[in-house]
């Protein structure tokens, strides 16, 4: 009887050690773990072991039996004294890491893929699969077949493998609310919200200069009225983008690639966007200055000379182009 007695007592004391060992913090130094789609409690848990997240599998599985929770896939980033609750309770909550992105004013869909792949957040086709639809579009009220334009220009945090609807939605939010009270003064002015963007973001393309954004705006505002081709290479460029035949250089034959994005070819504003434009080029696009201008070339230095007449415009490219 008491080497019964004695036996059951050493066996408790042995589960005793055993909890109090499994459930002891690890002494981790900064460290990423990867947690896999379709992966059970009992997979996640022996890879965190494995990777010595944990001290036993046991202390997770042991935690999940009680609390039930949903394990989130992603990936995890663990750093100092870890306890096994601390490891559980993150990755249920979902508490992945973040990567710090910054998409600046003028970058289109295109270019926010690249972004997106690099960093690992989503991959270019994905992200494109949904940004370029049009009942991702209408899901947010546009009359359009794209989400370009819509998707703020700003530094966001995203974890790895983000579904690419998350990207959309968080970028296209801070668009509505960064641009709230514009958006009113478009009701005003009896203009739609993607003609509004679409003419923002030729400003955004043509010029990175605050103070030049009105006059750019007042040009292409002064074409439409009188019915002239706006005649803008980064419509062109668009195109080019759009048909995967954009290398970097464009030439006189692509001026004439019969597309609708091609304003070259085709009156009026394009389609859609073609980039993503920052604060001060929507601004411009609805307060175009008092001015007459119909033209402007570059001067080389970044900026543009803008004149009212052909001849005077002429004038100006040949100046500035044997200056070059």
């Amino acid at each position: 009887m008491k080497r019964r007695i004695y036996i059951f007592f050493l066996l408790i004391l042995v589960l005793f050690i055993f909890i109090i060992y499994a459930f002891s913090p690890t002494f981790i130094k900064k460290k990423d773990v990867e947690i896999d789609y379709g992966l059970s409690s009992l997979n996640i848990a022996t890879k965190l072991y494995k990777e010595g997240i944990i001290r036993n599998p046991v202390s997770f599985l042991t935690l999940h039996l009680l609390f039930k929770k949903k394990l989130e896939a992603g990936e995890y980033e663990f750093d100092g004294t870890v306890f096994p609750w601390d490891v559980y309770f993150k990755i249920s909550r979902g508490e992945k890491k973040l990567y710090r992105i910054t998409i600046p004013e003028g970058y289109d869909l295109y270019d926010i893929a690249n972004v997106l792949q690099d960093y690992g957040i989503s991959s270019k086709e994905d992200f494109l699969k949904y940004a370029i639809s049009a009942e991702t579009a209408k899901r947010y009220g546009l009359n359009t077949h794209t989400m370009e334009g819509f998707l703020f220009p700003d530094t966001y945090f995203f974890s790895k493998k983000t579904h690419p609807i998350r990207v959309i939605d968080t970028m296209h939010k801070n668009f509505l609310k960064k641009t709230q009270k514009l958006r009113e003064e478009v009701k005003q002015n009896n203009m739609t919200l993607e003609t509004w963007v679409t003419i923002a973001s030729m400003i955004e393309k043509e010029t990175a200069l605050k103070e030049e954004k009105h006059l750019v705006s007042a040009v292409i505002h002064n074409r439409i009225k009188k019915g002239m081709k706006l005649d803008i290479d980064p419509t062109v460029i668009y195109a080019l983008k759009i048909k995967n035949k954009w290398n970097g250089v464009i030439t006189k034959k692509d001026l004439l690639i019969d597309d609708p994005y091609n304003t070259y070819v085709y009156k009026g504003i394009p389609p859609s966007p073609i980039c993503n434009p920052g604060l001060d080029s929507l601004e411009a696009a609805l307060k175009p200055a008092k001015v007459d201008y119909l033209f402007f070339v570059a001067r080389g230095d970044g900026g543009h000379v803008f004149s009212s007449s052909y001849n005077q415009h002429v004038n100006n490219v040949r100046l500035y182009r044997s200056k070059r």
